[in-house]
């Protein structure tokens, strides 16, 4: 993997492979080429945008996820590549009997605590209140968190980071905020849950989300602490998705950009795709009990003129 893209189609347009490239075709514009290696996730929204079944293929070897909208341009399906590791199996065995283990309520502690963490860091980073207690909880997470310090700081953490009328809602939601933020985490999903694929590890099996009908539970877990990204990125927007809420191009292209931010990683500053499959890494190698700990979001980077990174397509 190379410099990673979220590449949006959101116009009509066809997309076919043209001597190992992503060739993109729309009426009236130069056709646009990119290399299946460099797109992370591909967007899918324009309910005319037409495809060939080597696409699929050529995307999937390369790494990358498809992910389809409906007509409200909001995430429905979704193609994630089925890396041929050669450890699928070994890896599904540790995975069963790391869900029979005390490890197993480690583990989510420590995605638990790290989200407060970087809920903390968000507000602080926002200048807004309220982040001290959520630092105080995060070094409070009981083992499997039972004491659910999670509930506890989401209320006050959505309370202080955007306007006290709001209210998080995940299905069907209308307004601006919660459109964005649901998009933005469907994105940030698919990213987590082809590094976990590459990984040969097995979706289904979390270590939180438990739900036997999601096929990415253990991918839900890993989001966690990645969610600020999202939530920091719309904050910055806030005059503009609240003076003009319609979810266009332009709102769209900006939300995507999160992707470029640098995360701080184990006292580096890292991409978003390099982060994650590094917390993904330290994940098998507690599988193969060589790690004992994630390693997980440290805080954002903040360095919006850095020139390599690479901004988000759209076609």
């Amino acid at each position: 993997m190379s410099e990673q893209r979220v590449l949006v189609i959101e116009n009509p347009a066809h997309l076919r492979i043209d001597t190992g490239r992503l060739k993109i075709e729309r009426d009236g514009f130069d056709h646009v080429f990119v290399s299946p290696k460099d797109v992370a996730v591909l967007c899918l929204e324009h309910h005319t945008a037409t495809l060939s079944v080597a696409v699929l293929r050529v995307l999937a070897e390369a790494g990358a996820a498809v992910m389809v909208t409906d007509a409200r341009h909001m995430p429905c399906a979704m193609q994630i590549p089925l890396a041929a590791t050669g450890l699928d199996a070994g890896r599904l065995r540790q995975q069963i009997a790391l869900d029979a283990s005390e490890k197993h309520g480690e583990l989510w502690q420590q995605l638990i605590s790290a989200k407060l963490s970087m809920q903390a860091h968000a507000l602080r980073g926002l200048q807004r209140k309220g982040a001290l207690r959520l630092e105080r909880l995060a070094t409070q997470v009981q083992h499997g968190d039972k004491s659910n310090a999670e509930g506890q700081g989401a209320k006050h953490y959505w309370n202080n980071l955007f306007p006290e009328t709001f209210k998080r809602s995940k299905e069907g939601a209308e307004d601006p905020l919660n459109i964005r933020l649901n998009y933005g985490y469907a994105v940030l999903r698919a990213m987590i849950a082809r590094s976990l694929v590459s990984a040969g590890l097995n979706g289904t099996l979390g270590l939180g989300h438990c739900n036997a009908g999601n096929a990415f539970n253990l991918a839900d877990d890993f989001i966690e602490p990645y969610r600020f990204l999202v939530d920091v990125h719309l904050a910055d927007d806030a005059d503009t998705w609240s003076e003009a809420p319609a979810f266009d191009s332009r709102a769209k292209r900006y939300l995507l950009g999160f992707v470029e931010r640098l995360v701080r990683m184990s006292g580096q500053d890292m991409r978003l795709h390099a982060a994650i499959d590094a917390s993904i890494a330290s994940f098998v190698r507690i599988l193969d009990g060589k790690g004992k700990k994630l390693v997980l979001p440290e805080g954002l980077v903040i360095n919006r003129d850095n020139e390599e990174c690479r901004s988000t397509d759209g076609a």
